[in-house]
């Protein structure tokens, strides 16, 4: 759920970017991917480096990394951000993984060393 409510966020805010670039000329297509990447990079990163996204705010659940640390930091933020892109490549099996997984990590959370807890 805090997820859905992250993506919506990003929607609005790649919305507007996207229409100031199409006002200005810019390919939309070619645009909005690059800018949504962009968007998505700085959101995420910034967001779990301090622990929590609005989406997860909302929901009352934070990021902290394996060893206990809160905030996780920008590193690990750019990691589990990297992490999600590789969970959803395959079918978004990544994800899924938290159903199977006897720690509730998905792959993105292996991959940055964060569990989801709540706040």
């Amino acid at each position: 759920m805090s997820y859905i409510i992250d993506a919506i966020i990003l929607w609005i805010i790649g919305a507007i970017v996207g229409l100031i670039f199409m006002a200005l000329g810019v390919g939309y297509v070619a645009a909005s991917i690059i800018i949504g990447l962009l968007i998505s990079l700085g959101y995420f990163t910034y967001f779990f480096g301090n622990g929590q996204t609005p989406g997860m705010k909302v929901m009352k659940i934070k990021l902290c990394g394996t060893d206990g640390t809160y905030p996780i930091g920008y590193g690990k933020g750019f990691l589990r951000w990297i992490g999600m892109l590789i969970s959803a490549l395959v079918i978004y099996i990544g994800f899924l993984w938290i159903l199977i997984d006897k720690d509730k990590q998905g792959w993105h959370d292996k991959i940055a060393d964060t569990y989801v807890v709540l706040e």
